[in-house]
């Protein structure tokens, strides 16, 4: 707890921090408050905190913030504090520098373009930076408030590790932040090593905060970064993560997996058939193998009426519903995440995989289809949770059957298996007790059909008896 006197201080450091970025007319939440002053104090934390509550503006604050704190709010000269990201993905990134490129603050990527082919013996093959979404020479003389990267630029690549070393980023590296930190988990044993490694650039920087952030993680999750960070002293800030504005449901799909796919998607195809542009905006979480014959459904119903306005070019940009995955090139991902970030998108309907979504700020999102459930519970929270990012009603539907959830199925999470096979039970309390959270945020929904698909069945609400 800070004193009045450090409190008065904090305070205007934080407004310089404000004012200093992209976001001077914003009001902050409590919990960003909390984070943003436990960092001030030079404390590592792990912040759980919920879809669409502001984690990334955190971040962005921290160069201006502890700047202040080093200089004085009155200092005027360019601001020189370095804040690293570890970050997932090249969309999410790429997202959030474009964000931030008409600001004070500068932001850069150090990213992973390959590894070399000509390693020798068992040697794990090293990976090589990409500067495509940086100066190289601006990046070696700490010019970016923000550099951005993935765990393999800062661990596997030795051009990432030196660099780390240099003076300008050893004097003004002032936080180390671990975005999406639920990733250490799902990738760190075999999938993306080096998440599992990041207690190495943590060391580098010993003297500084360290904050891991992710919209969710139980309590032995929390345990498991802490102890593969080497912070296992720090604090925690754990949010409200029920969504109420999200009404869940899920069913049964019967039949072959070509049978149940037309039956689900073909009344979709015929409502964005009629509605066109006014179609709820919506991602299909679906398997990369079953992409291609979904939007085979949707060419199949729509017909040239899949380009709008009608008589448009027959081009992907004119297109009513997308693919996005991971064999796309970035230039076609790009252009989808353009559109829908856009309140005039066309785009209205996409088949995606887990390659969207993961922290892109996508406001108006209407409805989440999963069809087949992810592995982890953690996971379909998490996809969930990019619907109605603007507060607004929006609905989650998952399709399963037993193949699904079989018990020899590698990877499935039994939190899974008992969501799926849960009978009477309300789903969004269900969710939130896998998740490990505090009973105080157990609220009851009102009217009851608006919880989810257990509640609609005992709503006795006007519109629900009519």
């Amino acid at each position: 707890m800070l004193s009045n006197t450090k409190c008065g201080f904090f305070l205007s450091c934080l407004q310089f921090a404000i004012l200093n970025s992209l976001y001077s007319e914003v009001i902050l939440k409590p919990k960003q408050v909390i984070c943003l002053e436990k960092i001030f104090l030079n404390l590592d934390i792990l912040a759980i905190l919920p879809t669409g509550y502001g984690k990334s503006l955190i971040f962005c604050l921290i160069p201006a913030l502890l700047f202040a704190k080093k200089n004085g709010v009155k200092f005027s000269g360019r601001i020189s504090s370095i804040v690293i990201v570890v970050s997932p993905l090249n969309a999410l990134i790429e997202n959030q520098i474009s964000r931030l490129s008409s600001g004070v603050i500068r932001a850069s990527a150090l990213n992973v373009k390959s590894s070399r082919k000509d390693v020798v013996d068992d040697s794990e093959p090293e990976s090589i930076c990409d500067f495509s979404l940086s100066d190289k020479e601006k990046l070696e003389t700490g010019y970016y408030n923000i550099v951005f990267a993935h765990p393999e630029s800062l661990v596997s690549c030795t051009y990432g590790r030196k660099l780390m070393h240099t003076n300008p980023y050893q004097e003004n590296v002032c936080a180390i932040v671990v975005d999406e930190a639920h990733c250490i988990l799902d990738w760190g044993k075999d999938f993306r090593v080096d998440y599992s490694n990041l207690a190495v650039l943590c060391a580098t920087f010993s003297n500084v905060p360290v904050i891991a952030m992710t919209a969710t993680a139980t309590k032995s999750d929390r345990e498991e970064i802490k102890i593969l960070l080497d912070i296992k002293e720090c604090g925690e800030v754990v949010g409200n993560p029920d969504r109420k504005n999200i009404t869940y449901e899920k069913h049964f799909r019967v039949g072959s997996d070509a049978d149940s796919l037309m039956r689900i998607l073909t009344p979709m195809a015929q409502g964005l058939l009629q509605e066109n542009v006014c179609y709820p905006l919506t991602i299909v979480y679906i398997p990369l193998k079953w992409c291609g014959y979904a939007y085979n459904i949707f060419e199949s119903v729509l017909g040239r009426n899949q380009y709008y306005p009608k008589g448009s070019m027959p081009i992907a940009e004119n297109r009513l519903f997308a693919q996005f995955h991971s064999p796309q090139t970035t230039e076609m991902k790009d252009a989808i995440l353009k559109q829908l970030c856009s309140p005039q998108s066309i785009v209205r309907v996409v088949f995606a995989t887990v390659a969207l979504g993961m922290g892109i700020d996508i406001r108006g999102i209407r409805c989440i289809v999963h069809i087949t459930p992810p592995y982890t519970i953690q996971a379909y929270f998490q996809e969930t949770g990019r619907a109605g990012r603007d507060g607004q009603p929006a609905i989650a539907v998952l399709y399963y059957n037993n193949r699904d959830i079989a018990k020899n199925k590698p990877g499935m999470q039994e939190a899974v298996r008992h969501f799926c096979k849960s009978e009477g039970e309300c789903l969004r309390h269900i969710l939130l007790s896998l998740l490990d959270t505090d009973k105080k945020y157990f609220e009851l929904v009102s009217p009851k059909h608006l919880c989810c698909g257990v509640g609609k069945l005992e709503c006795d609400c006007c519109s629900c008896t009519e």
